[in-house]
């Protein structure tokens, strides 16, 4: 029997998991032929990775991985099982190859606009990360989220070592009080509404001068009285669905449940979730927005099915550590990918209801089969810039500056390709960024653009989901963390702006080869430069207007960040500064009244085309890794029924 072809456009997780399940078993290697059409050198979308001639990794940005990510790390742990690692590797399982990251100190503002950190360790569990288990119900979650909060209440203050927090736990007996009835609801529906309503109001005014840890603690509990209020109200006893729900912004939801607006606008606690997220619009810290739904959901999710830890950081570059061994695996498997192949067009059959045709450029002819990836110190790594000289005219090329992965590269000659149903494909799956064929002006038609013109639901997704720009640095720094006033190290979020989320990366210094520290920064980026035509300067406007910013915000707040170090400028080669506005590496929004646009792997509207990435409707429905693995899933299931289940999808 013939196989069908699967034409998967795209390389990032979304792409790459429905290659993956596509070809789980024997079975299914049998039954279909999958090939991947992948601009540039590398995979991995937003998460690609490269190494620079110093043996530095570079990111486009910070990613961690959340405990609740189920069905990714079941994928990497299978991944690794099935992997041919190299024989040095460090990694001898794919959870080996992150780091748990319990210790999160929430940066914090006081009322004489100083900053400072409020410490939160988080408590770990023994479940096991990929086990496949999260369906807790509403009411069992509230008790989850309860047990929580009294846990990091005990940390704060019950530690004898800490001086500060001591003295507010003594000042604040309604704090310690708290640990003993925290919004654990109990009783009927209406009798928790009511206790959580006490909870909500006994910390609603009180406010402390200086550090807010006091404060933030308050915060915390007036906030989480407010969440499970206006979940009680809304789903257990009003009978919405959280769908329902994000219609309405969650910071506005959280004040028509009584929640205090001078804490909802301004505390750190409710900021940590929208820079976690990006959700602003079009990058602007001015104009936060998300689907209430979504926000609950994603919030649940973190808090209350997390596994081991509630957050983990990787010990090499994310596609080195994820990306590169499953590349390694589905080549194994039998999957083509073809390199330095952009896509400019889908084109619909007469009757406008089927891919016709696919249009592709070859950006660049290589010498021979491309080895995309090199083996360091037992990590296969993937290069900054493409392997120059596997391309025939490369040094021409290299020396142009041409980008094969950005929208604003100097121009360079391609050859056109034309892949025709039957011949070359039967199914197509669209895993590029929706940015990659969303229209952001006039000018420049989308490659989806006869797909948008029948004006069906691919069109609504396509309109109205926003993108999200962001920025991100890196810094290697000569002192150690400890050296820089560090007993362990942070990653902290809700910090000023741009560049609110840092964490420190040092567990990379093994496989870098390099002392001292590590820091990655991000953050939403308030621009419209993505909406800028090919042939304008826009990424180099935008990388100096960051660079700018960056400079400007270490020389404002790197000795709060880095306390005994000496407020000395960086160097060039210190960083790595990224502006990341092309369309397709900007982050897709879920703003309130956004979600509902967004659709499921098979309801693209025409009958051969499968959608998959984290834009479209997965149960998460917010940028972030397990969303585009999810996605994958969903995208497999789609044309072949297998996975069956995809954790999580169907999460309240």
């Amino acid at each position: 029997m013939e196989k069908e072809k699967i034409a998967i456009l795209g390389g990032g997780f979304g792409a790459l998991t429905a290659a993956w399940h596509l070809t789980a078993t024997p079975k299914l290697r049998a039954r279909y032929e999958v090939e991947i059409w992948q601009m540039g050198w590398r995979l991995g979308g937003k998460c690609a990775t490269g190494r620079d001639d110093r043996n530095r990794i570079l990111e486009h940005g910070l990613h961690f991985w959340f405990g609740c990510y189920d069905n990714a790390w079941a994928m990497l742990r299978d991944v690794y099982e099935e992997w041919d690692r190299p024989e040095n590797c460090p990694f001898k399982t794919g959870l080996d190859a992150f780091e748990p990251q319990n210790y999160t100190p929430l940066w914090t503002q006081t009322q004489d606009d100083d900053w400072g950190f409020w410490d939160i360790t988080w408590p770990t569990n023994v479940d096991e990360r990929g086990s496949g288990d999260v369906n807790l119900s509403i009411r069992g979650m509230l008790s989850q989220l309860a047990s929580l909060l009294k846990e990091l209440l005990h940390f704060a203050f019950d530690d004898d070592d800490d001086e500060d927090h001591k003295a507010v736990g003594h000042q604040d007996s309604d704090l310690k009080s708290a640990q003993k009835k925290i919004i654990t609801p109990e009783g009927s529906d209406t009798e928790a509404l009511e206790h959580l309503r006490h909870v909500r109001e006994a910390f609603a005014p009180k406010r402390q001068e200086g550090l807010p840890i006091g404060g933030l603690f308050k915060d915390l509990l007036h906030l989480g009285a407010t969440f499970a209020a206006g979940i009680t109200w809304d789903v257990l006893i009003c009978g919405k669905s959280l769908d329902d729900l994000n219609a309405i912004e969650f910071r506005h939801w959280l004040k028509k449940h009584g929640g205090d607006p001078e804490i909802i606008d301004n505390t750190a606690v409710v900021r940590a979730i929208y820079d976690c997220c990006f959700w602003y619009l079009e990058g602007d810290h001015k104009r936060p927005s998300v689907g209430t739904g979504t926000a609950l959901r994603v919030i649940l999710r973190i808090l209350t099915t997390y596994k081991g830890s509630v957050m983990y950081t990787v010990k090499a570059g994310m596609a080195e550590a994820v990306v590169a061994p499953l590349y390694d695996v589905l080549q194994a498997r039998g999957v083509k990918f073809n390199f330095f192949h952009k896509t400019t067009g889908l084109h619909l059959d007469a009757a406008e209801n089927s891919i016709a045709k696919i249009t592709i450029a070859q950006q660049a002819k290589t010498k021979g089969p491309y080895q995309a990836t090199k083996v360091i110190d037992g990590v296969p790594t993937w290069p900054a810039h493409p392997y120059w000289d596997q391309l025939e005219n490369g040094e021409a090329l290299r020396d142009a500056g041409v980008d094969f992965e950005n929208h604003w590269s100097p121009p360079y000659p391609t050859k056109e390709l034309t892949l025709k149903r039957g011949r070359d494909f039967d199914h197509v799956i669209l895993g590029i960024a929706m940015g990659g064929y969303k229209p952001v002006n006039n000018s420049e038609p989308s490659i989806a653009q006869e797909l948008i013109d029948q004006a069906g639901p691919f069109a609504d997704m396509v309109h109205n989901i926003g993108l999200v720009p962001t920025l991100a640095a890196q810094v290697w720094l000569p002192e150690t963390t400890h050296e820089l006033g560090w007993d362990d190290r942070p990653a902290t979020v809700s910090g000023p702006e741009r560049f609110d989320i840092w964490s420190d990366m040092s567990q990379l210094l093994p496989v870098e080869g390099g002392t001292g520290s590590i820091h990655y920064f991000c953050g939403a980026y308030a621009s419209t430069a993505f909406k800028e035509p090919a042939h304008s300067n826009a990424q180099e406007k935008a990388l100096a207007d960051v660079t700018a910013q960056f400079e400007a915000w270490v020389a404002d707040y790197g000795t709060v960040a880095w306390c005994a170090r000496a407020p000395a400028p960086l160097l060039p080669e210190q960083t790595y500064i990224r502006a990341n506005i092309d369309p397709a590496e900007c982050c897709v929004g879920a703003a309130a009244g956004e979600v509902q646009f967004r659709l499921p792997a098979d309801g693209s509207g025409f009958d051969n085309l499968t959608l998959a990435g984290c834009h479209i409707r997965t149960g998460l429905n917010t940028t972030c890794v397990e969303s585009a693995v999810m996605s994958g899933m969903q995208a497999s299931r789609a044309i072949s029924g297998q996975p069956r289940k995809v954790v999580g999808e169907h999460y309240l």
